[in-house]
């Protein structure tokens, strides 16, 4: 091997270890949390078993309006399912129960793009059943960085 295709392959695996780092490193060093899904078919004609996700989160009131996508700090009470609290463009300062996500304001809509889909087996999708009687499992860092590890029944 000369020195071209040896700097190829350590770049390829350099490109997969950045990708994959991130979260890997949420599922290592955050704690688990949940939140409510609204319901979705989960199975798809189009999609196969990936599910799109959408979650029973309210925006209050006394959040303004904003006109173009923005990173928000949305920030739950640590109970079963989380609760929404409150809503911030800056990293909240966390009480010892709660805990926070990054998600993304656009309008008078929340969501939070990291945690829209997951893969389900054909066979874990028919046992699921209807999504709106299941929470979604989270792994969430102090840094308000968050993973969609699994559902789990209410």
């Amino acid at each position: 091997m000369n020195r071209r295709q040896l700097a190829a392959v350590v770049v390829g695996l350099l490109a997969m270890v950045a990708a994959a780092g991130p979260p890997l490193w949420v599922r290592a060093t955050g704690s688990e949390h949940t939140l409510a899904v609204l319901p979705v078919d989960p199975l798809s004609l189009f999609r196969g078993n990936y599910v799109d996700l959408r979650y029973d989160v309210s925006l209050p009131a006394d959040v303004p309006y904003r006109n173009d996508p923005t990173l928000v700090y949305v920030v739950f009470a640590d109970e079963r399912p989380g609760r929404l609290l409150r809503v911030s463009t800056d990293r909240p300062h966390l009480a010892d129960d709660e805990f926070c996500i990054r998600g993304r304001q656009w309008g008078s809509t929340l969501d939070f793009p990291d945690l829209e889909q997951i893969f389900l087996s054909e066979e874990r999708a028919q046992t699921l059943g209807n999504l709106a009687e299941h929470l979604a499992v989270l792994d969430v860092t102090g840094s308000c960085r968050a993973v969609l590890v699994d559902l789990e029944r209410r």
